[in-house]
């Protein structure tokens, strides 16, 4: 049954312990915990004939809020990373909401097992589940339905439509509302980090390609997981600045490279040019997980260029111009 908007609806917005940030009659940024950085996410909430939510990683605590105030008729998950997707059990057992999942992920996104040999090796998956998916809250859950590129989720006034941007992960998308120019751009999250792709399936390429993508859309309003909403002209500014980490990450691994002797890639990983972690005094296997994949990444990519030489057993040199 269709949910009017009445005074219920945005009381939740309102309560203790929740932030939000609204950027048109019907659709709230529900800021995530931490600032909803890593463990946790912003939501999206459409209140609309009927109740969309996007992504469910900013917290038990406040779906728990946001549940005592709502029925959520339905909830779609952006990607398969637990800090987006780790609530999505708890609406189940609160609200019974429609949940669909990106098909590119749907063999994985629901189940903590596989989830960890997706993004790490074999050797660090129960470290994986251990140590990340307890501080999220994940647990497993049961879709209800795939999506695809160009599927459309309407909710009565508004319409999102589904784009498919890999890179981040294989099975990333972003929303777009055409009416009201609304872009949720999820973890194109346009943080002065910059763009992240430390998991095997990750493609700095592909990523580079879906920023063209949604670069060509006409948003006024631009809404990521970790940031607070943002607006034209700001948008471009941030989409450029972001891009750029791609360029400012190969040049500073070139730099790191030597001409006259062989560097192998965890000689470059220990020194962490990605994540500036003194992996000495704070090891963390993990994270150092993840910078390698990208730092090997950008490595393959200056070896394409023919910057940069490989021998067996991942050592580089830098070629001479």
């Amino acid at each position: 049954m269709p949910i009017v908007i009445g005074h219920m609806h945005t009381s939740v917005f309102s309560s203790p312990g929740i932030k939000a940030t609204q950027v048109s009659d019907t659709v709230y940024v529900i800021q995530g915990n931490n600032r909803a950085r890593s463990p946790f996410s912003n939501a999206v909430c459409v209140l609309d004939r009927s109740t969309l939510l996007m992504d469910s990683g900013c917290g038990l605590d406040i779906i728990h809020q946001v549940c005592s105030c709502l029925r959520i008729d339905a909830v779609v998950l952006s990607h398969s990373h637990p800090d987006h997707t780790s609530g999505t059990w708890l609406l189940q057992d609160l609200c019974s909401p429609d949940i669909s999942v990106p098909r590119q992920g749907s063999d994985s996104i629901a189940l903590a097992e596989k989830l960890a040999l997706r993004f790490v090796e074999q050797d660090l998956a129960q470290l994986w589940r251990e140590t990340y998916l307890p501080v999220t809250g994940f647990r497993d859950f049961v879709y209800t339905s795939q999506f695809d590129d160009g599927t459309e989720f309407s909710t009565g006034k508004n319409r999102f439509i589904a784009i498919h941007t890999p890179g981040h992960l294989a099975d990333h998308y972003c929303l777009w509302e055409p009416d009201e120019k609304i872009l949720v751009g999820f973890d194109i999250d346009l943080s002065p980090f910059g763009p992240w792709y430390g998991n095997p399936e990750s493609d700095p390429g592909l990523f580079r390609k879906s920023l063209d993508k949604i670069r060509g859309l006409p948003a006024e309003v631009y809404v990521s997981s970790h940031a607070r909403p943002v607006k034209q002209p700001h948008f471009m500014k941030r989409m450029q600045i972001y891009e750029s980490v791609f360029r400012e990450r190969d040049e500073a691994l070139l730099n790191m490279v030597p001409r006259n002797t062989w560097i192998g890639i965890e000689e470059i990983v220990e020194q962490s040019p990605i994540y500036k972690n003194d992996y000495r005094a704070h090891p963390d296997k993990i994270l150092r997980f993840g910078e390698r994949q990208m730092i090997g990444k950008h490595l393959a990519g200056l070896v394409n260029q023919e910057l940069i030489a490989e021998e067996p057993g991942g050592r580089f040199r830098k070629l001479l111009p």
